[in-house]
């Protein structure tokens, strides 16, 4: 398998888990970094999928003590690549970026511990996108408090005077007299002329 075989391959695995998405501006600039696990590592390939075109393209590689290779067509001002033998860290230097530089950088490095797994030696990958401007996030909506309506007050005006359990006392009061002066009413409208004439006498008497 050759090297570029192999980065096309960790391009995708790191496509798939980058963690770093970076927003420089135009004509601005980014360090990216590569740490090895366990120290043992010689060197490091950098390599970059661009988004434009979906391209692969392989950027250079650099061993322990900065001897750097490039890939075809790269710009070695625009790309510096360093070491840090001791504590297994390298680096990668973007100067100049623009638009056309948006896609995926990552790194695959090489130890000489045949223990380490591949995805040891692999970076999560880094986003990069000149001239865009990280989006924020909005802003949490407030639900508005909800008043509870006023309970409805019963439409009942009193009588001036009088509440209302002292008007139906009234107006019983003048029920039963009202059925008492019909009942007398009738008594007398129904007895004889000739007794109407004596209970008058009667009265008059007295």
């Amino acid at each position: 398998m050759t090297v570029s075989q192999v980065c096309m391959f960790l391009c995708l695995l790191a496509a798939a888990s980058a963690e770093n998405i970076l927003y420089p501006s135009i004509g601005g600039s980014e360090t990216l970094t590569c740490a090895c696990p366990d120290h043992q590592c010689q060197r490091v390939f950098w390599y970059r999928f661009l988004q434009k075109d979906e391209t692969l393209q392989f950027l250079l590689e650099c061993n322990t003590v900065d001897k750097v290779n490039y890939g075809n067509n790269i710009d070695t001002q625009r790309f510096k690549a360093s070491s840090n033998g001791g504590s297994g860290k390298f680096t990668l230097r973007i100067t100049s970026l623009q638009q056309n530089d948006t896609g995926l950088y990552s790194c695959l490095l090489h130890s000489q511990n045949p223990k380490q797994g591949l995805e040891s030696l692999t970076s999560p990958g880094y986003y990069i996108k000149p001239g865009e401007h990280r989006p924020t996030s909005p802003p949490p909506t407030v639900k508005p408090k909800v008043k509870n309506p006023p309970p409805c007050k019963p439409n009942i005006q009193p009588v001036k005077g009088c509440k209302p359990l002292v008007l139906w006392s009234c107006v019983g009061v003048l029920l039963v007299l009202a059925v008492l002066m019909i009942s007398i009413l009738t008594y007398f409208s129904r007895l004889p002329k000739k007794c109407r004439h004596q209970f008058a006498k009667k009265v008059q008497l007295n």
